[in-house]
């Protein structure tokens, strides 16, 4: 299928705008996200609840010092990244997982990664509401930072650490608190310098800091994985195996 969009484009040699006709590309399947987001009923518009999204971010550097507003953070607050607050639910009753708001603050307070890497640049972009949940502000990062600080008590090593591109998201109550905060997933491992670990898991195993634990390490298949992928070899040295 093909939609037609009119595009404005400047004339180089004049003054006046022209329209020029852009054929666009509709999938069978892609849904059309500024009806979907017409349509919803959430009180905090797109515009409005990615700026929202923003104050957090900009806000959340205040959490070491003191001056963070916890009332931004709703009661039921929850914080999750790929392997932390708990176990993925695979069933209906499995609790959700995310550390709640006092485990989620007082885990930040522990360390600064700012003090470790002043010059920490994120390169936030791609800020988008979801048009299936309306409520929720995605995002991206392609996270900089020298290593000019100590980190864990332990001294700067002055690396220039480069973290793959992330996806994050925060989620709101329609009284603008946050009620969801997702963290650190990686979308192409294969990207920097941090062996394809994003969030602070990244920083410290690029430091030589690992936390003792395979989901702070660089992706290795396991035994059954290398088993199977031999195993698939093997196979395909049998006589009448075609190569």
């Amino acid at each position: 299928q093909f939609r037609t969009l009119p595009r404005v484009v400047r004339v180089p040699d004049a003054a006046s705008m022209v329209t020029q006709d852009v054929r666009r590309i509709i999938l069978d399947d892609e849904v059309d996200e500024a009806e979907m987001l017409a349509a919803s009923d959430f009180p905090i518009k797109p515009d409005e609840l990615i700026n929202k999204a923003k104050e957090i971010i900009r806000a959340q550097r205040g959490i070491q010092d003191g001056t963070f507003d916890e009332r931004l953070l709703a009661d039921d607050f929850r914080f999750c990244a790929p392997f932390v607050g708990g176990a993925t639910p695979s069933s209906p009753n499995d609790a959700m997982p995310g550390l709640l708001k006092a485990q989620y603050l007082a885990a930040l307070r522990s360390f600064d990664l700012l003090r470790a890497f002043p010059d920490m640049n994120n390169n936030y972009h791609a800020f988008r509401v979801d048009p299936f949940e309306p409520n929720r502000v995605w995002f991206q990062t392609r996270t900089v930072a020298t290593h000019t600080g100590q980190l864990m008590g332990k001294p700067a090593t002055g690396k220039k650490l480069v973290l793959p591109p992330q996806a994050f998201s925060l989620t709101f109550n329609e009284a603008g608190q946050v009620t969801l905060f997702n963290v650190g997933y990686v979308i192409d491992r294969t990207v920097g310098n941090t062996g394809g670990l994003g969030g602070a898991f990244g920083f410290f195993w690029a430091t030589g800091n690992p936390l003792p634990f395979p989901e702070c390490q660089p992706f290795r298949p396991s035994l059954q994985m290398r088993s199977l992928s031999l195993l698939q070899k093997l196979l395909s040295l049998l006589p009448g195996k075609k190569k």
